[in-house]
């Protein structure tokens, strides 16, 4: 698969995450409450956490009106804890908001069987996301982007002059309300397809940017939205090139460009050049210095006695024991393995095609060799993708792959949905089967 094919999709999407997030950044860093994106992405997240104890899936429709919903709570709780004349920032209380959802979506993870679904959620599933996710997400920001220009003196005057918005008479508490609403659901949307940490990245980032240029609106969103084009199209470029996770890989990306432009700025904007050049450089020298000595550091404190509990001896040794009692159960598992292959499949696939297939172990490899069957032999193909698709232990992204192989090869789905368990797709896998048995008779 291509870099264009893999990557066209979240890119798009990443595009219109910057677009609505720029401008709402520009909002935060006004009224100072950095920490109000990733108190509502994780009330959002906390929303499907919840959902899911009572049977609601993540992907679902139902999962994202539970969020709305918690988002809409947290949305009222910010408005009224805006007072006049506070004593306590506002950013202290959302600060502890934050803490307080990220604490309870960790005890109800606890408490639920599914887990990895919620984790999909928190860290966002960029790389999945598809043509109807972008036109969703494009159709909800431009209807919050159409509501804030229509209102965006009113908004723009209580985020830079709150006390002037409150001496005018306006209700400060109920436009702040629509305000964190709007807001509350851009993040639900946003997260569940970029996880919080990008998220927020693209809240605050090209905002930050922007400020540092200019103290205009219009050039800020100009800038931000620049900035933010390119600095996704690059992250996400290396994410691919570097084969390392998009999210993670755009947010560092994101912070070594803001890095290199605060410098840049420093130095243009000096009064004296030369003593800025100098700052620059011994920092510079000190930051390399001290990763230097901490990578030296840490090697030197490695080969010591230091680095090795006790414990850790103990259970390395204990390792070393158990080694040879692990290989003896892996050849046994290997023995089981071809058993349970030759039992699964009847005389239309040849014995050698199954004790091939059964020393595969890398998914990589497996696959290729379904492939590779399925072009030769499309029937012994398909009963291998059948009984690929009805293995447990089968990953996520080769069930996916799977089921385009098996859509191109009968032209059917039959129902099956990779991102549920074997169990859930049993009546997909038995119209499966059924298809195939009803496929060998017409060729006999």
């Amino acid at each position: 698969m291509s870099i264009i094919e893999l990557m066209t999709v979240p890119f798009l999407e990443c595009l219109i995450l910057v677009a609505i997030h720029t401008y709402l950044g520009t909002h935060v860093l006004r009224r100072r409450v950095i920490f109000v994106d990733l108190a509502l992405a994780q009330t959002a997240a906390l929303g499907t956490t919840v959902g899911f104890v009572f049977g609601i899936m993540p992907d679902s429709l139902a999962s994202l009106i539970f969020s709305l919903v918690f988002t809409a709570i947290a949305a009222a709780i910010f408005s009224i804890t805006r007072i006049r004349g506070e004593r306590v920032p506002q950013e202290a209380v959302i600060g502890l908001f934050y803490a307080i959802m990220a604490s309870t979506a960790i005890l109800v993870v606890q408490k639920t069987n599914g887990a990895e679904h919620v984790e999909d959620i928190l860290v966002g599933s960029l790389l999945w996301v598809q043509w109807q996710d972008v036109a969703v997400a494009a159709s909800v920001y431009s209807f919050i982007g159409l509501f804030h220009f229509v209102f965006r003196e009113r908004f723009l005057l209580i985020s830079e002059n709150p006390e002037k918005a409150f001496n005018s008479g306006i209700a400060v508490r109920f436009w702040d309300f629509l305000f964190y609403l709007s807001f509350g659901f851009v993040i639900s949307f946003s997260v569940r397809v970029a996880g919080v940490l990008l998220v927020f990245v693209f809240l605050v980032a090209p905002a930050i940017m922007a400020f540092m240029i200019s103290d205009r609106l219009r050039d800020q969103l100009l800038i931000g939205w620049t900035m933010g084009t390119i600095v996704t199209v690059l992250g996400l470029y290396l994410s691919y090139s570097m084969d390392l996770p998009s999210g993670p890989t755009v947010v560092v990306f994101y912070g070594i460009v803001l890095a290199a432009g605060a410098s840049m700025l420093y130095l243009l904007r000096a009064k004296s050049k030369f003593s800025a050049l100098v700052r620059f450089a011994s920092t510079s020298a000190v930051i390399i210095v001290t990763a230097i000595a901490v990578f030296q550091f840490g090697l030197l404190l490695s080969r010591t006695g230091l680095a090795r509990s006790q414990e850790r001896i103990d259970a390395l040794a204990a390792m070393e024991s158990e080694a040879r009692a692990q290989e003896e159960k892996l050849n046994n598992f290997k023995r089981y393995r071809l058993s349970e292959l030759r039992e699964k499949f009847d005389e239309t696939v040849p014995i050698s095609t199954i004790d091939e297939f059964a020393g595969l172990h890398d998914e990589e490899e497996r696959f290729a060799f379904i492939q590779k069957t399925s072009d030769r032999k499309p029937l012994v193909g398909v009963r291998l993708l059948i009984y690929y698709l009805s293995d447990e232990e089968t990953p996520l992204f080769y069930r996916v792959e799977a089921l385009d192989l098996l859509r191109d090869k009968t032209g059917q789905d039959f129902g099956y949905i990779p991102e549920l368990d074997v169990r859930q797709n049993q009546e997909a896998i038995a119209r499966m089967r059924e298809h195939i048995l009803s496929d060998s008779k017409k060729r006999k």
